[in-house]
């Protein structure tokens, strides 16, 4: 996020909390729950008020050209890097989202729309004609591979192949085995058999204690 973004954000949530910037006092006098509270109604607001902060994650860091200085993307120059790293996403990242989204199936103009909306026209068309995305009888499931690779895979596997460019090792992998999380068991759809919906790694990986990885 650029500094000016920034600073657009935070005078969202003074106003949210009632404390101007400079009044310390104010801020040392709210509670744990409403600074929490308060951090959920920005979270859930501030994409009315600030479309450059996008859906989903607008408090981010914040490129300020001291602490924060390259966007690790396209956008700005990447730097020389010597650490490896490890990144890995789900299968079916995309599963909650679109099948709670929609419980009931869809059909090839719902799908055209809901692309139009998100990558515009042009990208839509290029994507819905290529041969990765197959038409099936329900689109909501061309429509989760889409997202999942628009969101998660595509830009993980862009990040890592940038760190490697510059100096760095990237292991990259994907979970096609996983544990329901307690927030996808009322979706049926990642109820299904071999289906690894977004967050089914975590407990695989926190919760049921180490695990073995063989990484080529």
């Amino acid at each position: 996020m650029s500094s000016s973004a920034q600073q657009s954000l935070q005078h969202l949530f003074n106003d949210i909390i009632a404390c101007n910037g400079e009044d310390i006092s104010c801020r040392n006098s709210l509670s744990l729950t409403s600074i929490l509270d308060s951090q959920m109604i920005l979270y859930k607001t501030a994409l009315r008020t600030m479309p450059v902060v996008g859906q989903f994650e607008p408090m981010r860091p914040v490129l300020d050209g001291s602490f924060v200085t390259t966007s690790l993307d396209s956008t700005t120059p990447f730097p020389a890097v010597s650490k490896s790293i490890l990144i890995s996403t789900v299968a079916q990242e995309a599963g909650p989202t679109i099948y709670s989204t929609y419980p009931k199936a869809l059909n090839q103009s719902d799908l055209i729309d809901f692309c139009d909306a998100f990558l515009g026209p042009d990208r839509a068309k290029t994507i819905l004609s290529s041969k990765f995305y197959p038409t099936t009888p329900d689109p909501r499931a061309q429509l989760q591979s889409i997202g999942t690779d628009y969101i998660w895979r595509c830009p993980s596997w862009t990040f890592a192949r940038n760190w490697v460019t510059h100096g760095g090792k990237a292991y990259v992998g994907e979970y096609v085995i996983g544990a329901t999380h307690p927030a996808n068991e009322d979706i049926s759809y990642c109820l299904q058999p071999h289906i690894v919906c977004h967050q089914d790694d975590i407990e695989v990986v926190v919760c049921r204690g180490s695990v073995s990885v063989t990484l080529d």
